[in-house]
């Protein structure tokens, strides 16, 4: 599980950091959905398809150990290490026998020369900056990720302020406050834990649990012994007693003697939590921490506390209120729950589903099993991209649909960045001259006889730009005589529509054959080669 989660990290954040070296600003949201949807993710394969997508000239090479010569490398580059074939590391330099790396881990650490050939498979990756390398509209998506990405950052300082404006600090003892920062604490670290329950592979768990050589959350959260009942989890309790207890203290100091009473009888557990860890030889960075928290807690007590405190005298009237304070966070956590686990499981659906629609295998399997028809030249299909290219695309088109428009927005980024693929149009119209969309397929079809690809290219980004599509003043940016032959055109095309049981648009064929469900038209980018 370290591994897998280290290889998927490891090889999102490496190229990250390649394109912030090459100064190419693509946002980091972007980056991990294009890398993650690539069938061969994760590989250099999947990196270099990314790059070219985003106009980042790149080459990948293989270098036989013996003709290796650092002199001969240009930097920055990503070098691949054989684990799992997808772990990288981005090279910045080499010289005088030191190599000076960064990987999701280390930023800009040193290793000699000697141990990188060792690590290093002699396959890497170069990049350089393009004229048009970046993202369409980076400004906006970064904005939109930053605003994402302060939303609970600025739920919990507003929290946090809440607190502070109902606290009396003139008033307050060191020990009391003191116990009150403990107890934060303690809630930040059994959210942690909440959220391993919910989600084993969360990012942050992950990284936390990997300190250290003997450290294996999994094991320890996993087995049996983290569950106080068959539906309460350790995990759980530790939240409420944390958050019940903050509650109560800040809410109702005079209940300070239940919760050094509760605190008390909370420390036995803290030898058998230890006892199994060690028993079992695996060690739980968060376990270890709320044990921790806990004798701190009472050492806190113990001392800071003025002597006059006395833990024989306790106020029974606010018995309703502290049970208030402790059921506020037991409803919060089981309404709260439902709906992370949901998500979690939608999450886990979404990746099974990527899988599978990602497999080149199975779609291969599922495209040749659908209706297949010849595109003849007879019937004039528009045409662009690269003629000789074995994969060639057909689309199936309403000059006046707006799906159509953005099926021709993808294609038209694919043509820009590949050279491995053919596109033709085919227009479905009612082929009569009263039709609008008939004078704008038989318009196009008419630019497409002049074979000018880069006009038909240029009408039809044009056309389907527009918001509101007015034939006449766009027929007039792109004049062009009608003949015959485009008529004659315009009624094979209709006829073939027919043929092909076209019943809506836009269709997809991809060499002949139907895009099969469920996959649509961006999902086929990397399936396509």
């Amino acid at each position: 599980m370290k591994l897998i989660a280290r290889s998927v990290a490891n090889a999102i954040e490496v190229p990250r950091l390649l394109l912030k070296e090459l100064g190419i600003k693509i946002s980091n949201q972007t980056l991990a959905n294009k890398l993650e949807e690539h069938p061969d993710f994760p590989s250099l394969m999947a990196v270099s398809d990314c790059l070219n997508e985003w106009h980042i000239p790149n080459a990948a090479y293989r270098i036989a150990k013996e003709e290796y010569n650092a002199q001969e490398l240009q930097f920055p580059f990503i070098a691949q290490t054989p684990a799992n074939g997808g772990m990288f590391m981005l090279v910045h330099q080499i010289a005088h026998g030191t190599v000076i790396y960064s990987d999701e881990r280390s930023k800009r650490k040193e290793i000699s020369e000697e141990e990188f050939l060792k690590r290093w498979s002699g396959i890497l990756l170069y990049a350089e900056r393009g004229p048009k390398s970046g993202e369409e509209g980076y400004v906006g998506k970064q904005l939109r990720e930053t605003i994402a990405n302060l939303k609970m950052p600025a739920v919990v300082l507003l929290l946090a302020i809440a607190i502070l404006q109902t606290l009396n600090f003139s008033e307050m003892s060191w020990g009391y406050g003191l116990l009150l920062l403990l107890k934060c604490f303690g809630i930040g670290v059994s959210v942690l834990l909440l959220l391993h329950s919910i989600n084993a592979n969360n990012p942050l768990v992950q990284n936390l649990c990997s300190l250290g050589k003997k450290n294996n959350c999994n094991a320890v959260l996993k087995s049996d012994a983290a569950q106080a009942t068959s539906w309460l989890s350790w995990s759980e309790v530790g939240f409420f007693y944390f958050a019940g207890s903050f509650l109560a203290l800040l809410f109702v100091p005079s209940s300070l003697t239940f919760i050094i009473w509760l605190n008390m009888l909370s420390i036995p557990y803290t030898f058998w939590s230890v006892f199994y860890q060690y028993r079992h030889k695996n060690w739980c960075v968060l376990c270890c921490t709320v044990q921790a928290i806990l004798w701190l807690e009472l050492v806190t007590a113990a001392l800071l506390l003025p002597a006059s405190f006395d833990l024989t005298t306790s106020n029974i009237g606010i018995l309703p209120t502290l049970l208030l304070c402790f059921l506020a966070p037991v409803l919060l956590w089981y309404v709260l729950k439902p709906m992370l686990r949901k998500d979690a499981e939608h999450q886990m659906l979404k990746g099974q589903l990527k899988k599978f629609k990602y497999n080149s295998e199975l779609f291969v399997h599922a495209l040749t099993k659908q209706p297949r028809y010849a595109v003849p030249n007879e019937i004039a299909p528009i045409n662009l991209g690269n003629p000789q290219a074995s994969t060639v695309i057909t689309m199936v088109s309403n000059p006046f649909c707006g799906p159509c428009a953005k099926a021709h927005e993808i294609l038209d980024k694919w043509l820009k960045t590949r050279d491995d693929i053919q596109l033709k149009i085919v227009f479905t119209t009612a082929d009569h001259d009263d039709d609008q969309r008939t004078k704008v397929a038989r318009h196009i079809t008419a630019l497409s006889l002049t074979n000018q690809a880069e006009l038909v290219e240029k009408a039809l980004n044009h056309w389907y730009a527009q918001r509101e599509k007015k034939y006449e003043e766009w027929a007039s940016a792109y004049q062009v005589n009608m003949g015959d032959e485009v008529n004659e055109a315009s009624k094979k095309q209709k006829q073939w529509c027919e043929m092909a049981e076209i019943t809506f648009t836009p269709t997809i064929l991809i060499n002949g054959y139907k895009l099969p469900e469920p996959y649509r038209l961006e999902d086929i980018r990397y399936l396509i080669n």
